[in-house]
């Protein structure tokens, strides 16, 4: 032991990282560029340094041992705080990087916010990219730890993400009520009033339309729900049959209200919304992540409605 870090170099924890990720020797040398005998010789050299199978072949892949997943962590942090200083090391220039900024994000935000964003992004960093993925239930702290995700906007009552991930606070939205226009309902709706027409709920995540519901449920009232759709895409057409209610975060209502014949309703009770960005801990100080996350909260900024 008294030489173990000697044999233990960069690469081969790199390799072991990745076998952690992959569980599979051929996926971890395409993902490496590396051949797989040299990924297996790798593995044979980390087994006998540690004294330790750390993989055992099972049918579907390979499984990791209690002291592989006992080192698994260390070494994660260790080679994402290496990388986080090799970036530090090197200035962040928005006007000639290419950089590809990755960002999860629920539907709502995904139509409200990302097209400002895109604009930002192209007026200050031309060469740099955006890649957008649609928010799921998971706790991100892994995808943001391996910089398969640089952040993640989620909401604040999803109590999904894991609580070493750093989080804060985005914005507040409220939720406002769409109808087709000429509808004859007032522009502040009551609780009572809200149940008496059927709805439309847009959500394959659900969160804030939980929100309506919670509200609605202290006062003993429900929603007649007539329709679910997974994102707002069919929203116009069927509100504009005149049938339909649809409760809808302020910046989707103000976009559909612009560019199709709708109009929003308030509740005669504020009821919001609240966006998080959560980002891992050890891209905090990444110079890249601190211009886009200052690109982010102008976008949060611009979304928060004129008093």
């Amino acid at each position: 032991m008294d030489n173990l870090y000697q044999r233990l170099d960069l690469n081969l924890l790199r390799v072991f990282d990745v076998l952690m990720h992959c569980r599979n020797v051929t996926r971890a040398a395409e993902q490496l560029n590396l051949s797989q005998s040299t990924v297996s010789h790798a593995l044979a050299r980390l087994r006998q340094a540690l004294d330790d199978p750390l993989f055992v072949m099972t049918r579907k892949e390979m499984r990791p041992t209690q002291r592989a997943l006992a080192l698994a962590a260390p070494v994660r942090q260790s080679l994402m705080l290496l990388e986080q200083g090799i970036r530090q090391s090197a200035s962040f220039d928005p006007a000639v990087s290419a950089r590809t900024f990755r960002l999860a994000v629920p539907s709502s935000i995904e139509h409200g916010a990302v097209p400002l964003l895109v604009e930002l992004l192209h007026q200050r960093a031309p060469a740099c990219r955006l890649a957008v993925t649609e928010l799921v239930h998971s706790d991100y702290e892994d995808t943001l730890s391996r910089g398969g995700m640089d952040f993640v906007v989620a909401f604040a009552s999803g109590d999904h993400l894991s609580p070493r991930l750093k989080v804060e606070p985005w914005f507040d939205n409220a939720m406002v009520c769409l109808s087709a226009a000429g509808s004859d309902l007032p522009i502040r709706l009551s609780a009572e009033q809200l149940v008496s027409w059927s709805h439309v709920s847009t959500s394959t995540w659900g969160h804030n339309q939980t929100l309506v519901e919670n509200w609605l449920k202290k006062k003993g009232l429900e929603r007649p729900i007539a329709v679910w759709v997974p994102s707002f895409e069919a929203l116009p057409k069927l509100l504009a049959t005149g049938r339909y209610l649809a409760m809808v975060p302020e910046l989707i209502a103000r976009d559909f209200c612009h560019f199709y014949p709708l109009q929003q309703h308030q509740l005669s009770e504020p009821l919001r919304s609240t966006y998080v960005l959560a980002q891992h801990p050890l891209t905090e100080f990444d110079p890249a992540l601190i211009w886009f996350r200052q690109l982010l909260n102008e976008v949060g900024d611009s979304l928060r409605p004129s008093p």
